[in-house]
């Protein structure tokens, strides 16, 4: 999407794209597999006030970009003391919640922007225009949101930065088990949800190679849906993992993001992450359940300057999944 501007003195509106023909609407998640589940509750899925999932932010020298999901239906993930079938009824409901079009409106501090979600509830305004912000974390403001959501202004002192997958790198999914992968997304609340041992405080002391540590560019980033957004953050503060930008895939026909292509969906995110920050040299870290050695790889390749080191969590049941030259297992990373 085009350049936006601040407001005041001017308000960003962009157009949204095109409809589809009444009542045409894709499943959510193809990824996990679960269409036939989600059917079932979506006819019990009431209008509500509406929400506003905001993403994350970021800005740098060389811009910044805002993004997030409007939706009809305000349904919020399980309580952390939530049984399994009240887990499940609220993931589905959560995921199969109604896309809204229209404006939406947001604030960092004294500035504020506002633009048009369009068919699918999905909205972005992004600009190359610096925002003059103090570097570190800003709370973004916006009516409806589902959950807290922040800005983070690059600091130009913090050379090191971290890019990490999460499903199977630091939260236990079991991703080559579609039912076992089902059963930990769907039915397990996030708080309850089990961390990869280590993996919080070994992110706690990456970042303090960096001058200011909580301003670290840390990205999350996930090929899981947006409408997880607010159960992976609550997974994220319950174990205590530094703060990061949260980045999950927008899915839907008209998206961007490619839709069944994790590797062209992942290398497309990390991408921009680096064409941002061209002055951080960024440690990788993923998994062997999918594609992350081969997204590292071509990462590299296209970034060779900026791939401080990549590291891999061993984790696919086949003893002949290749391993990549250069990349080394988070195991011993655990260790040091």
């Amino acid at each position: 999407m085009s350049a936006a501007f601040l407001c005041p003195p001017a308000t960003a509106i962009l157009p949204p794209k095109p409809r589809h023909p009444a009542g045409w609407r894709p499943w959510p998640v193809p990824a996990l597999g679960v269409g036939l589940l989600l059917a079932a509750f979506t006819a019990s899925t009431a209008w509500a006030a509406g929400q506003n999932i905001v993403d994350d932010a970021w800005a740098s020298a060389q811009g910044y970009r805002f993004s997030g999901r409007l939706t009809e239906d305000k349904h919020q993930p399980a309580a952390p003391d939530a049984g399994r079938l009240s887990t499940l009824y609220r993931s589905a409901r959560v995921l199969a919640a109604d896309p809204a079009e229209g404006e939406v409106s947001w604030k960092v501090g004294e500035l504020s922007w506002a633009t048009r979600s369009d068919s699918k509830g999905y909205w972005l305004l992004q600009s190359n225009q610096a925002l003059g912000l103090k570097p570190g974390w800003h709370e973004i403001s916006s009516p409806s949101a589902s959950s807290p959501a922040g800005l983070l202004v690059h600091e130009p002192r913090n050379r090191v930065g971290i890019i990490s997958d999460i499903d199977d790198t630091i939260l236990v999914s079991q991703v080559p088990s579609t039912t076992k992968l089902l059963k930990n997304s769907l039915t397990v609340p996030p708080e309850a949800r089990q961390a990869v041992p280590g993996m919080a405080a070994l992110y706690g002391r990456l970042t303090h190679q960096n001058p200011s540590p909580a301003a670290t560019p840390l990205f999350y980033v996930s090929g899981s849906p947006k409408q997880l957004t607010d159960s992976v953050r609550r997974f994220l503060a319950k174990q205590q993992f530094p703060r990061g930008v949260l980045m999950l895939k927008e899915v839907s026909s008209d998206s961007p993001d490619p839709l069944t292509d994790q590797q062209a969906y992942k290398v497309a995110r990390i991408q921009q992450i680096m064409k941002s920050l061209p002055e951080v040299k960024f440690i990788l870290v993923g998994d062997d359940g999918e594609r992350d050695p081969e997204v590292y790889a071509e990462i590299q390749k296209q970034f060779p300057q900026q791939v401080a080191s990549i590291w891999i969590r061993r984790v696919s049941p086949d003893p002949k999944r290749e391993r990549l030259g250069g990349q080394q297992d988070v195991a011993e990373l655990l260790k040091q």
